[in-house]
């Protein structure tokens, strides 16, 4: 079994323990288990990941993606706006107002959609702008630095829980900052949130807001309760206090051995220069982009050189469709052609890049981990792209590799290249929490990168049924239209409180099916 999967069955025995409170775990599934009691010291140096052995040329490396997490009102957006911006809050939402970007969440002060900020260092000094403009301010920053930290504020309430998780497994962030405030505790959602990052494998770090309005017994409880649901999920609690532990956290967060625990105060400025030092210190993690293609359990078939899951579409004045996205396979450049798709019926069609930018900034060449948009336009020029025709599950991947001397000459040869949609996958799977079981029938919402769509479980291997904590081979069937999805990608399943976290091993792929001078 490859050690991803081993990962996901050991989060879900230390789930199932706990439901069960039964302290002794499956040694069979633990064998890369950590201590999580509170006395306990890491003293294993082999374990920690050195950057300079993960990082390659082949990634992009200046720039470290950071999602934040939890509760509503806990305080996200006014601690990306002091961050970014190296300026305290007033306390009566200044800080959060140069980040949000609807009138609606400036008058409740709630997110309900992903935005996307930015701090700039050049050396060891961050770099600021005073533009007003958004788009200027981004664009200072990022022609004045060597490096970014992108700061993506999600959303905290339960009803926009869909759009976190697009968030969390979409946007490729690098780790996760757990925002709880103090006055408030540990709430449902807090447990929601740390519960899929743990899911995902995301390395956490956690900041504790408020501390200058919050009684010291309050603080106290909401720290125990913190470090209580941080334990359960296997995870060690840091606590940062000066310099010195800074230095320690960043070099131990990479190998997702600790969680570095943060208290501040947006207000006061009180911890806040120690979490600002630490996000100018933190490394981008390349674990996702390492290993690709090498479990043996999987069936790599059919698989593209350049893959671009496609996050956000916009329709520029003067300029077309625009596609924004993270790179996650192989080099694309201006002039570049790609298979657009697959559409509501599996269909893809060619496309050109005409240009790229990337953090506002036109470049001639994205590489693997870098996030961009693309201006395109359909090689078929009877094909006029709408934006009501993009959906989400959408990607730009190149053509496939087709064998020399295929029959059918140079008509099979096209035919053969085209991307293929499926509608029906294997994948092994562990249930990390259902109230009672999940049999054939079962019906989740898949959430796998941009793709997100209910999925039918059409049979179980050697079993009837699978409870909390037990894993199995499972084929899946989308329920609604074909969707692109690569081998070895992992996903999130989930129906209400109920969830499971599994990886695709096959793909059965439909015929290749182009579009037409109608879009379709």
């Amino acid at each position: 079994m490859s050690d991803e999967l081993v990962n996901l069955f050991q989060f879900a025995q230390i789930q199932s323990d706990n439901m069960t409170n039964n302290n002794k775990m499956d040694t069979s599934i633990n064998t890369t288990a950590i201590s999580v009691d509170s006395n306990a010291v890491i003293e294993e140096d082999d374990l920690t990941a050195a950057y300079h052995e993960i990082m390659t040329e082949d990634y992009e490396s200046n720039d470290t993606r950071i999602a934040m997490i939890g509760n509503v009102d806990s305080g996200k957006s006014t601690l990306i706006g002091v961050l970014t911006n190296a300026s305290l809050d007033d306390g009566r939402g200044a800080a959060r107002s140069l980040v949000m970007k609807h009138r609606h969440e400036l008058e409740n002060g709630r997110t309900s959609a992903v935005t996307v900020e930015i701090m700039g260092y050049k050396g060891d000094d961050q770099v600021t702008s005073s533009a007003r403009n958004h788009a200027q301010r981004w664009i200072e920053v990022v022609e004045r630095s060597d490096r970014t930290v992108s700061l993506i504020d999600l959303c905290g309430h339960e009803k926009y829980l869909k759009t976190t998780l697009f968030g969390l497994t979409g946007l490729m962030p690098d780790y996760a900052l757990l925002v709880i405030g103090s006055n408030m505790g540990v709430q449902v959602m807090t447990r929601e949130h740390v519960s899929i990052a743990c899911a995902l494998n995301i390395p956490m770090l956690v900041a504790v807001t408020k501390i200058d309005i919050c009684p010291p017994n309050v603080l106290k409880q909401t720290r125990m309760t913190m470090a209580r649901l941080l334990r359960n999920y296997g995870k060690m609690p840091f606590p940062i206090k000066d310099l010195a532990s800074v230095d320690t956290a960043v070099e131990s967060i990479a190998a997702n051995r600790i969680t570095p625990v943060f208290s501040l105060s947006s207000v006061t400025g009180q911890g806040v220069d120690l979490l600002r030092a630490f996000v100018a210190k933190i490394k981008r993690s390349c674990a996702r982009y390492a290993g690709l293609d090498n479990d043996p359990e999987v069936t790599y078939e059919r698989m593209p050189t350049i893959h671009f899951p496609i996050d956000g579409v916009y329709e520029v004045r003067g300029v077309g469709i625009v596609v924004g996205g993270t790179l996650m396979r192989g080099r694309i450049n201006v002039n570049s052609v790609l298979y657009l798709g697959p559409d509501r019926t599996g269909a893809y069609t060619q496309v050109l890049i005409r240009s790229i930018e990337c953090r506002r900034i036109s470049q001639n060449e994205v590489k693997r981990g870098q996030c961009a948009t693309f201006a395109i336009r359909p090689i078929n020029r009877r094909i006029v792209l709408k934006k009501s025709w993009f959906r989400r599950g959408m990607v730009l991947v190149d053509a496939l590799a087709v064998p020399p001397n295929l029959p059918g000459g140079k008509m099979a040869a096209e035919i053969a290249s085209i991307p293929r949609a499926c509608r029906e996958f294997d994948a092994n799977v562990v249930i990390l929490h259902h109230s009672t079981t999940v049999m054939p029938g079962y019906q989740p919402v898949v959430h796998c990168g941009v793709l997100r769509q209910s999925a039918e479980i059409l049979a179980i291997t050697g079993t009837e049924s699978l409870k909390t904590g037990e894993r199995a081979a499972v084929r899946f069937k989308f329920v609604y239209s074909p969707e692109y999805l690569l081998p070895g990608s992992t996903f999130l399943f989930r129906e209400g409180r109920a969830k499971g976290i599994g990886k695709v091993t096959r793909v059965y792929a439909l015929p290749p099916v182009t579009w037409t001078a109608s879009g379709t």
